[in-house]
């Protein structure tokens, strides 16, 4: 029986929720585990997504029988694909070969990309609209800007802040304290929308509001994690409901997409002939490409550190000098020769649950997108602070400085200067050997057992979840939620 079912009063209304992710392939993953979650209890769910990330995810392909084998499980999951594709850039170079900065690059793909998304999504919207006598109970749609970009927006119409222009501005180095948060520069609020100049910041002031305004507000995360910010924005939105709703990491599922594989990832059967808690597991996401040279100051800090490894890299960024996909043809050929059996170098894409979740792990060197961070938790893993891009700088002060799981490689926002690999081989030392590191594997088990608590019956994200889909039926059944 469905749990969230229990006591309720059961209506012919047939709940349909259009679940539309932005066309990150990380997003998309993310909004797909709570796809299934809905659908799991009874709820048809539309989740839109284009071809190509379908076939990523296991969805879609020839011959296949996912959503077949899920219906026949009692979940209701429908693939609405449409062709929106999410910017690549992986060599510095935008489509009409004009040389400029991968920042400056990423905003404005971005910015296209979410453009024609909105475009042909409300398209669909009007023609099914037009077409069925139905419609979508409701439709859960992400949202890329983040709250700090409102907050610090509102306080600049007031005259109380002025923003920098770039994250060059010597302002932009200034501390500021946002409700709930820890103290951190202007440039770690986010690296894309927080200054005037972006083309973001403009699109965020615009949709901004929105997020205030919004009857319901669901978060990927859960309350014992994020207290005092949900606080917060709880005050400051017009929102009846800030519904949490952490993703349960389901370990039983193996393989590339979280489906059954038939033979052992080759990363999991180097992580069975470690010890315990002695590996380090370094990820950057999967959409960004490092230097090459700060690919080698990584392996060789790695090397010096004496510490067993397991790093995924994305094919490099091309250069003058490097003009390769291979990470082979840039890795320094005697540390990976040095190192094997204790390190194992591996391109592209690793099964970074499975691999966090494996005993032989005891650190994350990640990027801190929220995804990743978020795993790290559930897993009890502690992390090392290598933000890139956006929020993830949000995300690193706040591991780092708030809930103290983790420990910085320090880095400037606004520069991107190599980290050398002395800095490499002293952070790895310190979370493996140091008392810093030993306090933040200590309060990441605690935030660890409380991730694990939240999902379990009656915990913190297992009743907003309940609230969610009681908030869709009574949607379906035309009820007014008070």
């Amino acid at each position: 029986m469905d749990p969230f079912s229990a006591g309720s009063v059961e209506t012919k209304a047939a709940p349909d929720v259009w679940i539309v992710p932005l066309v990150y392939i990380s997003h998309v993953r993310c909004f797909l585990q709570f796809a299934k979650q809905l659908a799991r209890h009874g709820v048809t769910v539309t989740f839109f997504c284009n071809e190509e990330d379908a076939e990523r995810l296991g969805i879609n392909g020839p011959n296949n029988t996912i959503l077949e084998s899920w219906k026949r499980q009692g979940i209701d999951l429908r693939l609405k694909e449409y062709g929106v594709k999410a910017p690549q850039i992986a060599d510095g170079v935008d489509d009409d070969g004009e040389n400029r900065t991968r920042a400056s690059l990423e905003e404005d793909k971005w910015v296209r990309a979410t453009d024609e998304q909105t475009e042909k999504f409300e398209d669909i919207l009007k023609r099914e609209l037009e077409s069925r006598q139905s419609k979508p109970t409701c439709i859960i749609s992400d949202y890329w800007c983040p709250p700090s970009v409102v907050y610090m927006s509102e306080l600049q119409s007031k005259g109380i802040l002025k923003l920098p222009t770039s994250a060059l501005d010597k302002e932009a180095e200034e501390l500021i304290s946002l409700p709930g948060m820890p103290l951190m520069r202007i440039n770690e609020l986010d690296t894309v929308s927080t200054f005037v100049t972006s083309l973001l910041h403009s699109i965020g002031k615009r949709i901004g509001p929105t997020l205030l305004r919004a009857e319901v507000v669901l978060f990927s995360t859960f309350q014992e994690l994020d207290p005092k910010p949900l606080i917060e924005l709880g005050r400051c939105t017009q929102s009846d409901q800030l519904l949490i709703a952490h993703q349960r990491v389901y370990l039983e599922l193996q393989g590339k997409n979280g489906y059954e594989e038939k033979e052992r990832d080759p990363c999991l059967k180097f992580l069975d002939g470690q010890a315990e808690s002695s590996v380090l597991f370094a990820a950057f996401g999967c959409t960004w490409n490092l230097l090459p040279e700060q690919m080698q100051e990584i392996a060789l800090g790695l090397e010096s550190s004496g510490q067993p490894f397991l790093v995924s890299f994305q094919p490099p960024v091309k250069t003058a000098k490097y003009q390769t996909d291979d990470i082979f043809d840039v890795l320094p050929r005697d540390c990976v020769e040095h190192t094997k059996g204790r390190g194992l170098f591996v391109p592209g894409w690793v099964p970074q649950v499975q691999i966090l979740a494996h005993p032989a792990v005891g650190g994350f060197l990640s990027h801190c997108g929220h995804n990743s961070y978020l795993e790290s938790v559930y897993m009890g893993v502690p992390l090392i602070t290598w933000p890139i891009f956006c929020e993830q700088y949000m995300n690193a002060r706040y591991i780092v400085d708030e809930i103290q799981v983790g420990i910085e490689v320090p880095q400037s926002a606004a520069i991107s200067d190599l980290v050398d690999r002395k800095e490499v081989e002293a952070k790895v030392r310190a979370l493996f050997q140091s008392e810093q590191g030993k306090t933040a594997r200590k309060n990441m088990l605690k935030y660890r057992e409380l991730a694990v608590r939240s999902v379990s019956e009656n915990g913190s994200t297992f009743n907003n979840m309940k609230m969610i889909v009681v908030r869709i039926r009574d949607l379906a059944a035309g009820r007014t939620t008070t």
